[in-house]
């Protein structure tokens, strides 16, 4: 994959995007604990990890509008020093893996971060739902269809692409209720288009979910308008 952009690496201190204050930004703390396990969306640890809520609304920004059909996100996080794991859950009582039928479309979740993801200040961020020229995003999606994660980058819309290098993973599982998907990950790679992770690090996430039954794909979906902070705990 070959991308002709420049990336600021610049690190700064704490600097909020425009028109969000600390009060209205909900924290992801990935909490330090054992991932031994913890790639299973049912596992019992994650019980015991307090979820952060982050509303979704229907994307307007751009055609094709809507979506909205998904209210809310749950995500909790975890990292054991070399992986990270996060957790996405939202109700959906149907299981839309698509392809059986003409015009059915498949359930669907992302993570956003900044390409550069060491406390990038709210300009470096790039746009909340995929980046642009000047701030790379790195984005894991699962898809329903396929039962697995991709590892993706953007710059902007319409920039979508696939790695030529897959290093996330991802499993999901839906109890006929809610939908509860694991991505996960080495907090470093030796991949240029990855987010580097590392213990104590500050930096951003955005999520965003489409519910295939409600007719959601592409630009149609379920977003946050802002983009969150993320607090990596350090041992």
């Amino acid at each position: 994959m070959r991308m002709n952009m420049r990336m600021p690496k610049s690190s700064v201190l704490l600097l909020l995007a425009a028109g969000q204050t600390a009060a209205e930004d909900p924290l992801i703390f990935v909490r330090w604990a054992p991932t031994e396990g913890a790639r299973d969306p049912g596992a019992s640890l994650w019980k015991s990890i307090s979820p952060t809520r982050i509303p979704l609304k229907g994307q307007d920004v751009t055609p094709p509008y809507g979506g909205g059909a998904v209210a809310a996100v749950d995500v909790r996080a975890i990292h054991d020093g070399e992986v990270a794991i996060f957790l996405l859950e939202w109700d959906d009582p149907t299981k839309d893996a698509a392809g059986a039928e003409l015009g059915s479309f498949g359930d669907a979740a992302a993570v956003m971060f900044p390409l550069v993801a060491d406390d990038p200040p709210g300009p470096h961020m790039g746009h909340r739902y995929l980046g642009d020229r000047n701030a790379v995003v790195n984005i894991w999606r699962y898809r329903a269809d396929t039962d697995a994660a991709e590892d993706l980058n953007a710059a902007g819309i319409g920039t979508l692409l696939t790695q030529d290098r897959q290093n996330v993973s991802g499993r999901a599982q839906h109890d006929g209720r809610r939908w509860r998907v694991a991505f996960w990950r080495r907090l470093r790679t030796d991949d240029e288009w990855d987010a580097q992770f590392r213990p104590g690090l500050r930096t951003w996430l955005n999520v965003v979910v489409w519910d295939g039954s409600r007719g959601e794909r592409a630009g149609q979906k379920s977003v946050s308008d802002r983009w969150h902070r993320v607090i990596f705990e350090a041992r």
